[in-house]
């Protein structure tokens, strides 16, 4: 019988690699993402963390074990954001309003996700020429840094021992959560292009 996180994995993973490409996967591996585009996908995870964590934040008693105030990464990116010169994109706070604690096991697994592969792609960033200047001072593909393995092992347990009796809402969840970080990339993209 397959764990509630190797479940997400696999039945997660179509979506995952759709938003993987949709968020310039081809660039960012062969060191040409460009400012503009680096910067999307700031604002991209601005929106999406943002709304996350707010919505997160109405939940607290759940969601204490998860320990979100260490967790919180929207400060990252107005940093970041900030550096560029960049305004901050429209808040879509209400993104995950009508969501339950369960569908938010879901979207959180996204979302701590983000810091396993932001730490890859903090690493193909800082090898590329044109944005090494601004990775000096960059925050949020740093992540968690060193304590990225124990943030993850620890998200696990929260994820199981909460998740696993409701995996099914789970998993489905964290489905939606790929095609709504889909959508934020869509419309930053918009907004910026208008």
């Amino acid at each position: 019988m397959s764990t509630l996180l190797e479940r997400l994995r696999h039945e997660t993973r179509p979506a995952h690699e759709q938003t993987e490409q949709l968020f310039y996967t081809e660039a960012l591996q062969n060191g040409t993402l460009s400012v503009p585009q680096y910067t999307h996908l700031l604002r991209t995870h601005f929106v999406f963390h943002q709304s996350l964590e707010s919505a997160v934040d109405w939940h607290p008693e759940f969601f204490d074990a998860y320990q979100p105030e260490r967790r919180k990464k929207t400060a990252w990116l107005v940093a970041d954001l900030k550096d560029l010169g960049e305004p901050l994109p429209a808040p879509m706070t209400d993104l995950f309003a009508d969501w339950s604690t369960v569908d938010l096991l879901g979207a959180t697994y996204v979302g701590e996700g983000s810091m396993l592969g932001g730490s890859v792609i903090g690493r193909l960033l800082r090898k590329n020429t044109t944005l090494q200047p601004i990775m000096e001072h960059a925050r949020f593909y740093g992540g968690y840094g060193a304590e990225t393995g124990n943030y993850w092992r620890d998200f696990g347990d929260f994820l199981t021992e909460n998740g696993t009796p409701h995996a099914d809402e789970v998993v489905a969840a964290a489905s939606r959560t790929f095609t709504i970080y889909q959508a934020i990339f869509d419309e930053v993209n918009r907004s910026v292009n208008q």
